[in-house]
């Protein structure tokens, strides 16, 4: 990463005072919004992120996807092949949600303590929780998301072994529980690959499967010497 010449970074109040972002998330997006050059986006790596504030590659990804999954920012990889050469990070403008913009147009309490916004959101004052309304649009959105993720690792799986899995229940199960654990794309083509080279042509090429590659040792499997 080359030198930057600048004299600091700025924090928004919206990012410095939302309860919705740990402390770490904060730092990480604003250190993206200090790299993103507005034009392409931010095209640091997780091991930048990693040895910039001292936290491990695995604890990066999971800030990361969190980010992603709150609206802060955007992902684009870009391929080669099936080899991703490029990941481009995009703070979304201004860097935080616009849901959090609308929440912030509130009218009058009424005398049940609802708070209702000139756009059609309401907020209770004392849980600041949103409607059910837009609970339900902004899991659309997620399912979304996360179909595409899955279909994502599932297409790079059969690209790599050569085979037809498909997103059963099963396989869906295995992958779910990770991405709710904060693992990125790129840690499930990671583990694919650790292990397909570790494991072609031998006796354990037959564990090569959804199951065993997405499972409880997918950590162990992820951050393993590559040969």
């Amino acid at each position: 990463m080359e030198e930057r010449n600048f004299k600091g970074i700025w924090i928004p109040k919206e990012i410095w005072l939302t309860n919705e972002l740990s402390l770490q998330e904060k730092v990480v997006l604003v250190e993206i919004d200090s790299l993103d050059d507005e034009e392409k986006g931010c095209f640091a790596s997780n091991k930048y992120f990693a040895e910039f504030f001292k936290i491990t590659n695995g604890r990066v990804s999971q800030i990361i996807k969190q980010l992603q999954k709150k609206g802060y920012i955007d992902i684009k990889y870009n391929y080669k092949g099936k080899e991703i050469t490029e990941r481009l990070i995009k703070v979304k403008r201004p860097p935080y949600p616009e849901v959090f913009n609308k929440l912030n147009t509130y009218l009058e309490n009424d005398d049940r303590g609802i708070k209702y916004s000139k756009q059609g959101y309401l907020e209770n004052a004392k849980d600041n929780n949103i409607t059910t309304n837009n609970i339900n649009n902004n899991n659309k959105e997620i399912n979304k998301e996360r179909k595409e993720d899955i279909e994502s690792i599932v297409h790079y799986l059969n690209l790599t072994l050569g085979t037809k899995y498909r997103e059963c229940p099963s396989t869906v199960k295995h992958i779910n529980a990770r991405l709710d654990e904060g693992y990125t794309l790129d840690d499930f083509f990671d583990v694919i690959d650790n292990k397909y080279e570790e494991w072609k042509d031998t006796d354990m090429e037959k564990y090569l499967r959804p199951d065993t590659l997405f499972g409880t040792k997918f950590d162990i499997y992820l951050n393993q010497k590559r040969k």
